[in-house]
């Protein structure tokens, strides 16, 4: 993700040495010396990026590319496309970060995550929120289909019993089947809310059966 030459050609040219640089990022040297190694840079955080990147008095995109001449005259990559890679190279971040690596408006990045959250799924892999905070883990439901569908649990299964005798379940549901429960049936397309009201798509298959 990052290039190494760059890197280490303006630290060179600002005549910084791998343990300058490393102290003022607050990592080891050891750590600068992989880095321009060609070393995967594994759990880097962004934030300690964007203090190597202040150091050499440039951008942390501008180290996250190649250098602008090696560039000149190609198109500027997908926004969506680079947040993208850089969640999947630094596992999780914030939206602050990521719109300060990437040179970019923190909405557009936004804007990006919400396009990512949709993507992702089909390729097992979820886009987790937590206000600024981003992160990538692997999706509940992989995108693998064509799997056995898993047996449902107890509690889902007196769920699923309680819509099938078309009770009005809706103001009796405790929290965890609000929030939890229900979702995870309606996602596995065993019920629908059309009009309104919850009803099942299909009978239940026998294999459905309750895991204890």
């Amino acid at each position: 993700m990052i290039d190494t030459k760059t890197l280490r050609r303006l630290r060179h040219d600002r005549g910084i040495s791998q343990r300058k640089l490393a102290a003022a990022a607050g990592v080891d040297p050891l750590t600068i010396q992989r880095l321009e190694a060609g070393a995967d840079c594994g759990d880097l955080p962004l934030r300690v990026l964007r203090r190597i990147a202040d150091t050499l008095g440039v951008t942390p995109a501008h180290l996250l590319r190649e250098t602008p001449e090696a560039t000149a005259g190609q198109a500027e990559p997908d926004v969506t496309a680079r947040v993208g890679s850089t969640l999947l190279a630094f596992k999780d971040s914030t939206v602050t970060d990521l719109a300060t690596s990437l040179g970019v408006p923190r909405a557009q990045v936004r804007q990006s995550v919400g396009q990512l959250a949709a993507e992702l799924p089909a390729l097992g892999i979820a886009v987790a929120r937590d206000g600024d905070h981003v992160r990538l883990e692997p999706s509940e439901e992989p995108a693998a289909a064509t799997a056995a569908p898993k047996p449902l649990r107890l509690d889902q299964a007196r769920l699923l019993r309680r819509i099938q005798r078309g009770e009005d379940i809706r103001a009796k549901l405790s929290k965890t089947d609000r929030e939890l429960v229900l979702p995870y049936l309606i996602r596995r397309q065993l019920i629908n809310d059309r009009d309104g009201r919850l009803r099942l798509t299909d009978p239940v298959s026998p294999s459905m059966t309750a895991a204890r």
